[in-house]
């Protein structure tokens, strides 16, 4: 079974009878949000949707930490100076200049390349919390955790290794006060009423008040209890968190124990979920601009693939995003697979996938032009779609209107992450390599010039095999003859594009005119 519908299957045997079970997931905006936060919203998606899929009426909630203080300056964005540190996320300017805040800045940066990902098979409701808190709605469970406080203390302390003083047990309050004046969380509490509902504070600032907690809205519960608190107010049945939320002694684990010792509630059902790095620069991480966004990912993989790739694996498996070669390999994976399920020919986790990841009747079409086909020929067209699909259909591949957006895709990743193989014909035969070549190189060149320039039909699969019958040499070994077809390509890329690796080299003779690099080939004169 896919773990989507195991998760579902859980969450409804935990609360067998409930009307609608609610999936919750939340993000707080301390920077773009990347490919890696995805997937705390899309893991809840799929479990969502596999409930959805079993009959069940379900709400998907996702919460905008925006009412969390900016910690730190992003180091991709300019415009902001070290007085903002300390205010709320909603708070701080849009540096930008386009939003009311920063955190609006990319909470709408992220919701629109949700609607690119065509995630709306389940309605999702967004929650932005700076608007929950100021209007008042968790006043009475702050007031609640301030008379548990020194509960709350004992529990956290016993997650903790330093000893537990009285001191410190009698001066914890579990939430943090935004200034009056400044905006900013740095105030200490000076005292509290018994009723716990009237505080006085003094800021860093110099400011002191004494604020009513009913009618005073800049108060936000600390993480630990502020989790727990929304799983009681918007009764969450399943959410998932990131292995830092999941370690021993983690905010799941705590949470878990201060909702059902303060709040008296059953924490929802969990499920933790493993980073996603960069290939060679490590985890993603929004403040530190080491990150790649939905929408940057939209540039190069369609949105079928994207929701494919966190279908198939489980949460808890990490995996490295990288703009290389890997993104042939997950196209070719992607249509292979894809196929299998249009044929009926695949077994059931992995249908299971693809229900979840195919998002309406079109994109069960299957008229894909290969993504690693596209990469050998389109450069040679100048991605043009009329020339491409001229040069295609000369070698029986299909390029139909579905598959623009593919060569669009294509010509991306190709100018911005591979440039090297945007190969060009060379305008002249390459007499300088050729001078270094041996007489059987040459010889053999020449076999493959007569062979190209005759006027029978070829196909691919002609000039395929023709090429290995001309390379290998039947005294040798299979070891020997691969190193010796390594030479030759190298040579006769260089001879065509002046360069040691290029397209795949019997489509690309197959498909392209040859009189466009005949002579290139020639080695004798005749």
């Amino acid at each position: 079974m896919h773990w989507a519908y195991e998760l579902a299957m859980k969450t409804i045997e935990r609360n067998p009878n409930k009307k609608e079970y609610v999936c919750a997931s939340g993000i707080s905006p301390s920077g773009s949000v990347h490919i890696g936060n995805y997937r705390e919203f899309v893991t809840t998606y799929f479990v969502a949707k596999a409930l959805k899929s079993l009959g069940k009426n379900v709400r998907m909630l996702f919460s905008w930490d925006d009412f969390d203080r900016l910690r730190k300056l992003p180091k991709n964005i300019g415009g902001l100076d070290e007085s903002m540190i300390g205010k709320p996320y909603s708070f701080v300017p849009d540096p930008n200049g386009k939003f009311n805040s920063y955190a609006e800045y990319f909470e709408k940066e992220f919701e629109s390349a949700l609607k690119d990902l065509h995630m709306n098979e389940v309605k999702v409701d967004f929650i932005y919390q700076t608007k929950e808190y100021m209007s008042g709605r968790y006043s009475k469970q702050i007031i609640q955790a301030l008379k548990k406080r020194k509960e709350i203390y004992d529990i956290l302390m016993q997650f903790k290794t330093q000893e537990a003083t009285d001191e410190d047990r009698e001066n914890y309050y579990p939430i943090n006060i935004y200034c009056d004046c400044c905006n900013k969380d740095t105030t200490k509490i000076n005292s509290i009423s018994k009723d716990c509902k009237t505080v006085t504070y003094t800021c860093a600032c110099g400011n002191t008040k004494t604020i009513n907690i009913e009618d005073y809205t800049k108060i936000k519960l600390v993480w630990k209890v502020d989790w727990p608190m929304r799983w009681m107010m918007e009764g969450v049945d399943f959410e998932p968190g990131g292995i830092d939320h999941s370690a021993a002694g983690g905010s799941y684990e705590v949470s878990t124990v201060i909702a059902d010792k303060i709040f008296n509630i059953k924490a929802p059902l969990y499920q933790g979920y493993g980073w996603l790095g960069i290939r060679g620069l490590g985890d993603m991480h929004s403040s530190s601009g080491n990150n790649i966004t939905p929408g940057a990912l939209l540039n190069i993989y369609e949105p079928e693939i994207i929701r494919w790739l966190f279908a198939k694996y489980y949460p808890t498996n990490a995996f490295d995003f990288d703009f290389g070669e890997t993104i042939i390999r997950h196209y070719s994976e992607f249509d292979k697979a894809k196929l299998a399920y249009i044929n009926g020919e695949i077994d059931e986790k992995d249908k299971a996938v693809f229900d979840l990841c195919l998002f309406d009747s079109k994109s069960s079409k299957f008229s894909k032009t290969p993504f690693g086909t596209l990469a050998s020929i389109a450069p040679i067209s100048e991605f043009n779609p009329i020339f491409v699909k001229k040069l295609l259909n000369k070698v029986n591949v299909e390029f139909t209107e579905d598959s623009i957006d593919r060569l669009n895709k294509t010509k991306y990743w190709l100018e911005n992450y591979m440039s090297e193989k945007l190969y060009k014909l060379r305008k002249v035969p390459n007499l300088e390599y050729m001078a270094n070549m041996s007489e059987r190189e040459l010889a053999s060149t020449q076999r493959l010039y007569e062979y190209l320039n005759s006027a029978e039909e070829k196909t691919e699969s002609d000039i395929q095999q023709k090429l290995y019958q001309i390379i290998n040499d039947p005294n040798l070994s299979k070891k020997e003859n691969v190193a010796i077809q390594k030479q030759y390509f190298k040579n006769f890329y260089n001879l065509l594009f002046g360069t040691d690796s290029g397209p795949r080299l019997y489509l690309f003779l197959a498909a392209v005119d040859k009189a466009q690099y005949i002579e290139l080939l020639k080695t004798q004169n005749n």
